[in-house]
Order: C-alpha cells, then structure tokens, then sequence
C-alpha cells in the first residue's frame, strides 16, 4: 500500500523546487537582457526609408532671429558623420561652432553672433543617417535670416575639366564681393557650395549685389586657393546680380604661376642632381671656367643630371644655369657643384645604359613616313654609322648618311629619315657593338631588329571637317580612352587620322589663339581663361580596315 502523505509531501517538495529553478531563470534572463547590447534586428525587409526632419530650431525661413544655436531632430535614431567636411554654411561665418551630438540629430553652438540683415544658409547633404542601413537624409537645408528679408537669388551651372569634358566632384565654388584687391588666394567666399557628383552646383539665398565666381579644387579644405597643389577656373566677368543666373559653366585647370626654384640636390662621385619644384622644357648650363664644362642631361621634365666626366671630386664647380619652364618662363640660377670622393662603396657606380627604339621590335612600320628614333639613357659622345644597317627585304642594303640623321641638343636621341624606295615585306635592323658610345664609355650591344611592313588593312582612319570663319589657330588631335594623345595635326581644316590602330577613340579640338601650338591654360591675374577645347561627344569605336568620317567642330 501506498504512505499517501508521504507521497504529497514528496510532489510538494518537487513542485517547490520547479518554481524555484523558474524564478531564478527569470531572474537571470532578466539580467541578461538588461545587459545585452541592442543591435538592429537581422532578417525581414531592409530598411529603404531616410530620416525624417520633424523639427528645426529656427524654423526654416525665419527672420528676425538673434540666437547663437541651431537644432535639428529626426523621426529615428541618426548618426552624424563629418558634420565638418559636409556642412555648407553661407554667407561664410566669421567664428567657430561646436557640435552637441543628440540621439535624434544635433545641436550645433557658435561662438560669435551671426551678421544682422543677413540670410544665412545651412546644407548638411549627407551628414545624418539612420542607424540600421545608413540611408542619409536627404536635401537637409536650414535657411534663416537675422533681418527682415531672406534673400532669394540663386547662381547655379556645372563645372568640367576642359581636357576630358568630364564633371568634377566636390570642388568649392565661391561668390566673392568685388572689390579691386580681390584675391582668392587670401579672401575666402562669401558664399559657396561643393559640387555634386555630375559637377553641378547650386548657390541660393544671395543677397543682390556685385560678385566675382571662383572655383577651386581646395584639397585642404581652407576656401583659400594653392595655386601649387589646387586647380581653379572662374567666370571672367564681374557679375551685377540682381536676378537669377543658370547654367554656367566653369573650366578647371591648374594655374600654377609659381616661381621656379630648386627643391633638392643629391650628389654622388659620378653625378650630381637637380630636382625643380615645377615642370621645365629644357635647360642650358654655362660653366664660369670653360676649362671645368661637364656634361649634362635633362632626365624627365622636372630633373636634370650632370655627368662627373672630368673625374674631379675635389673642386666646386661654379655654373649659371638656366632654366625654361612649361609657360615658356626663363629662369637662371648661380649654382656651385661638388662631387663627392670615391670610396669602395661608391667607387666605379654608374647608372644603366640602355637603348629605346620607336617603332619597338616586331611593330609594324613606315619609315618614309614616321622615320625611326633611337632614344638612349645617357648623351652619346660618339657613333659610328657604319655598325648600323637597315636591310629591305632581309637584303637590300639601305645607305644611312648624316644627312639623314637629326640629333636633340643633348644628344640623347638620334632620329632617322630615310627616303629611299620602300620595303615591300620587312625591314631588318643590324645594331653592332659599338656602333653608340656614352659618354661613360658604355657601349650598346650586337642588336638585331624586325619590323613588318605597315599594312593599311590591318589600320582605320578617322575624318572631319573644322569650320572656322574667323581663321583662328587651332590644332586637332587623335586622344585614346586615356585621354592620352595619339595624333596631332595643326591647322588642317579637312583632317584625316590615317593608320590609327583599332580600338576607342576621341577627337578634341583646341582653339590655339596665340598659335604657339599648345594648350594654354589661361591666366588668373590678367583674367585670361583657358583657351577654348572642344571634344567629340560620344566615343569612336574603330575598327580595322574602317573609315570612320563626320567629326567635325565649328569655332565661332
């Protein structure tokens, strides 16, 4: 038989511990939740919706106002990303401001009082975004006045890169007051915007006024143009503004009118370097002691090298040098050289000679039309035409005279005409040692060459017409994807690009106004703009054996 209170007092017990276990487990359930971090919920529909601007203090467009802070919040829990980079506020503000970050937006605190009888604009583009999908707000905008009047006058267009037609993100475009001395690259605007990612820009709430435009790249983020490390375009003329402007259009380019100078030197036993801190075209040395000249060498448009060919490690050498740079500027320099004393690290090292040719091995080639270069690292001090041969056909043994060769000044490239009868099939070139002596002393190698013969076929040609009533100078040239130049031809009204390999292409025409056949990209302190380019719209697909024709420009 059954002990029945027994028995109740063993399910009682159970049932005591059960509801023990239960509350302890709600307990720590409890502290687990309390302590847990709370993180968006994974699954189900993403969130597409951007925050909601559901209260501003001020009130958008309102006048009259004196206080120093401004508040914003948003239907849901927001992060602020680079409120410094991303805010726009115009007219620009003479203080500093300090940003309280709030759960549902921010509280922004300045230190000055703003101008009276001024409309002042805030654009926060993507500074707020939600927390879950980081959607940012859209066209968050904050317009007041500390007057009786909001200004309304707004100065829109877009702003390109003349040289690729192509918009240009986040540059600052700025309305300054005119005055005479203006300067931007010691005013800062009074009212400005970033460009958008299709160049447009959009000023509004400007007051009535005279206003000069400026655009700058501002990489530094200071409003203040660096004409050594920015690019700027500008409006030429000084605007009235007493009605709305659209659609203009600013050119950006690099201005930099800087000064030549030396940024460094470095000196070795063998050689002695310059390093400029601007581009040059070519550059001219005259030694103070004829007795003391060297051999020099311009290695890329910004170095120079000279050569230690008088073996002197003990002596200064004093030398005038001058100096052309890219805008045709000349400037000269008293510079003093010095060698430094071989050791056994150093002593008897010598930078590589090596010879370039164009067209390169196995490319196809035409000599009576595009001749052939030879480019070599270091001058040449002699040559010997004999050691070089051009064969037609494997057999025909082509004559080279002097008077077929040109050399540049620093005899670092030799160029090659020959006008006999063409190749039908080949063109061999025999190069024998020797036949090119540095002025170290190195010598090229036993070379040998192959060059097919170009076949039309293998080649398209790409055509237009240039309508040019009043007889401005002007050049077109034959650009790649890269916007590199393939081709150049100046002045020639009916054009053709003949033997252009397949591929993609565009054609751009630059208005040459002072024919030195060359872009030139304006001037800032006398207001010349950039000379005007002009480029095909959209890209020219050619193809082998095609002729492609109807490119043609109108200069007005």
């Amino acid at each position: 038989m059954l002990d029945f209170p027994q028995s109740f007092q063993h399910i009682n017990m159970r049932l005591k511990h059960i509801v023990l276990i239960s509350f302890l487990a709600l307990i720590i359930t409890e502290m687990l939740l309390s302590c847990a971090q709370i993180v968006a919920p994974t699954g189900g529909k993403k969130d597409t919706i951007a925050p909601v601007l559901v209260k501003v203090f001020p009130q958008n467009q309102s006048k009259n106002f004196n206080g120093k802070q401004i508040e914003l919040q948003f239907d849901e829990y927001v992060s602020v990303d680079n409120i410094l980079q991303q805010l726009s506020i115009t007219p620009n503000l003479e203080g500093t401001y300090e940003t309280k970050i709030l759960p549902k937006g921010a509280r922004l605190t300045f230190d000055k009082p703003f101008k009276e009888n001024t409309t002042y604009s805030f654009n926060f583009r993507n500074t707020f975004k939600d927390m879950n999908e980081r959607n940012p707000a859209k066209n968050i905008r904050l317009v007041f006045s500390t007057g009786k009047v909001i200004d309304s006058l707004k100065v829109s267009g877009k702003v390109i890169n003349p040289l690729n037609n192509k918009p240009m993100l986040d540059v600052s475009v700025g309305l300054y007051i005119y005055s005479d001395t203006l300067n931007p690259k010691k005013i800062k605007p009074y009212y400005f915007i970033k460009t958008d990612s299709s160049g447009k820009f959009n000023i509004e709430n400007i007051a009535t006024g005279k206003y000069r435009i400026y655009a700058i790249t501002d990489n530094n983020s200071n409003l203040l143009y660096d004409e050594t490390k920015e690019m700027i375009g500008f409006i030429k003329d000084t605007i009235s503004l007493i009605s709305n402007m659209e659609s203009l259009e600013i050119k950006m380019v690099k201005m930099d009118k800087s000064p030549m100078k030396v940024l460094k030197t470095r000196s070795t036993s063998n050689y002695y370097y310059i390093e400029y801190n601007r581009g040059i075209k070519n550059v001219g040395l005259t030694f103070a002691d004829k007795k003391d000249s060297l051999v020099y060498q311009q290695t890329d448009n910004r170095n120079v090298r000279i050569f230690n060919t008088l073996n002197n490690s003990s002596d200064t050498i004093k030398v005038k040098i001058s100096v052309t740079d890219s805008l045709d500027r000349v400037f000269t320099q008293e510079q003093k050289i010095k060698f430094k004393v071989k050791n056994k690290k150093d002593d008897g090292v010598k930078e590589e000679f090596l010879m370039r040719t164009k067209p390169s091995n196995n490319e196809d080639i035409d000599l009576k039309e595009v001749g052939y270069k030879f480019t070599f690292t270091k001058p040449i001090k002699s040559y010997a035409l004999n050691k070089l041969e051009f064969l037609n056909d494997t057999i025909i043994k082509v004559p080279i005279k002097e008077s077929d060769i040109r050399w540049n000044r620093e005899k670092t490239e030799m160029t090659i005409q020959l006008n006999e009868k063409k190749p039908k099939e080949l063109v061999k070139i025999k190069i024998q040692k020797g036949a090119f002596i540095s002025v170290e002393n190195d010598s090229t190698n036993n070379t040998l060459l192959n060059h097919p013969i170009r076949d039309v076929e293998n080649y398209g040609t790409i055509s237009g017409e240039i309508k040019n009533p009043t007889k401005k100078g002007f050049f077109i040239e034959l650009i790649n994807e890269k916007y590199e130049v393939v081709k150049k031809l100046d002045n020639i009204l009916k054009y053709d690009f003949t033997f252009v390999k397949a591929g993609i292409y565009f054609v751009r025409l630059v208005v040459d106004e002072n024919r030195n056949s060359r872009w030139d990209g304006g001037d800032l302190e006398k207001n010349i703009r950039p000379e005007e380019i002009k480029i095909t719209k959209d890209k020219i697909k050619l193809k082998q054996n095609f002729e492609l024709t109807g490119y043609d420009f109108s200069i007005e």
